[in-house]
């Protein structure tokens, strides 16, 4: 034990090193890994190194009541036994990084509470800088800080746990399940614990979603499914899901022809078999007098909008998959995917973190928009600049 705990000092000695400016970059990189690097510099643009707590909000009184709430509560009662047990604070974040639930054993309450880790508490990178719970929301997937990899030094004796809850069906982030301690009782079975709660709040969700859920994903590849299974739909009938969904109050027979054929010679009873055929397919789930939807549903493209709605660019950038329904023929929806291409773009060139835009290009290169961004960003003396000069020509 005394070796480990000697090993864990020495580690956080070469951690404090690095934040005092000592070493190159490329010994940065690999004392605390690219991601922590990078988080770095993001806080430093962000938050005052003086904070000495998270901020609070007042969580929402109805979150429990939520599908996403109800799944946490299934499993909080063992996850608290661990942190009691193993001398920890739990937590359960919402997709903001909002702490929603914590649990906390005796020897870190009073830690917990100082630095506000409790409901309420923004875990954010932007609320807080470097932590594991923003990390594993930036990046999707679990993730460790220790000691003095965090930004504000009121957790810099911490060591933190965190890995994110996917909704199984979207594959979206639902929140966060963090576990933290003191960094002299850093384990890595710590990790393997938090994905564990992670997995099962995420199963328990499914579980809870048993109302007929009928997605739409039409960013990139377009498909519907209803209950998980695949729909054989043909272009025109997820045309019509997609005129439906964009119209929750309903669509009559007239207006919908209009939005989906324009001036095109196509008779009012084709559209009407179209819709017949397609409500069979559905299980009777399209109302008449006006069309409509009459189960629960949830589309990407109207995700994306309500993040850039709400201005959460790294989300609408995650859901983002490829243009909307490149190939349609409808001037409504035609006209829809100009506005919301137009606006991610937008968007786009207000991003200020190279980072996001890099994991954006490495997905899509062809986004000629985080491109040009890009070399907005990066100094003229940067390698990186000129490799995209080369490949975009003069940005």
């Amino acid at each position: 034990m005394k070796g480990s705990v000697t090993s864990l000092a020495e580690r956080r000695r070469r951690i404090e090193s690095i934040r005092r400016g000592d070493g190159s970059p490329d010994e940065r990189k690999v004392v605390v890994g690219m991601d922590i690097a990078g988080s770095w510099q993001r806080s430093r643009e962000a938050v005052p190194e003086t904070r000495s707590a998270a901020p609070l909000d007042q969580c929402a009184n109805d979150w429990s009541q939520t599908p996403y709430g109800r799944a946490v509560a299934s499993c909080v009662d063992e996850l608290e036994t661990v942190a009691r047990e193993s001398g920890m604070v739990a937590a359960v974040s919402d997709a903001e990084g909002r702490l929603l639930w914590t649990g906390c054993s005796r020897s870190m309450r009073t830690r917990a509470e100082r630095v506000h880790f409790v409901p309420g508490g923004r875990w954010d990178e932007r609320s807080v800088g470097t932590n594991a719970l923003a990390l594993a929301l930036r990046y999707r997937r679990p993730s460790s800080v220790f000691s003095a990899e965090h930004f504000i030094p009121a957790v810099q004796d911490w060591v933190c746990y965190a890995a994110p809850v996917r909704d199984a069906g979207s594959g979206e982030v639902m929140g966060v399940v963090d576990l933290s301690t003191t960094w002299n009782r850093h384990s890595p079975l710590a990790l393997h614990a938090v994905e564990r709660f992670a997995h099962r709040v995420s199963q328990a969700l499914q579980s809870l979603n048993t109302v007929p859920v009928l997605r739409l994903r039409m960013l990139g590849t377009p498909q519907a499914t209803l209950q998980g299974r695949p729909l054989p739909l043909s272009p025109r009938q997820l045309e019509i899901l997609c005129l439906l969904a964009l119209h929750p109050e309903g669509l009559d027979l007239e207006r919908l022809h209009a939005a989906l054929y324009g001036d095109r010679p196509v008779s009012l009873a084709t559209l009407k078999t179209e819709v017949s055929q397609l409500r069979e397919r559905l299980g009777g789930a399209i109302g008449s007098r006006p069309y409509r939807l009459l189960v629960n549903w949830q589309a990407d493209f109207r995700d994306l909008e309500q993040a850039l709605d709400a201005g959460r660019i790294e989300s609408a950038l995650a859901c983002y998959r490829g243009a909307f329904l490149p190939r349609t023929e409808s001037p409504l929806l035609r006209a829809w995917r100009d506005c919301l291409e137009s606006r991610l773009s937008d968007a786009i060139f207000h991003v200020n973190d190279p980072d996001l835009l890099l994991n954006h290009l490495g997905q899509y290169p062809e986004a000629v928009d985080a491109l040009q961004r890009l070399g907005e960003l990066l100094p003229s003396d940067h390698p990186g600049h000129h490799l995209l000069a080369r490949t975009f020509g003069d940005i």
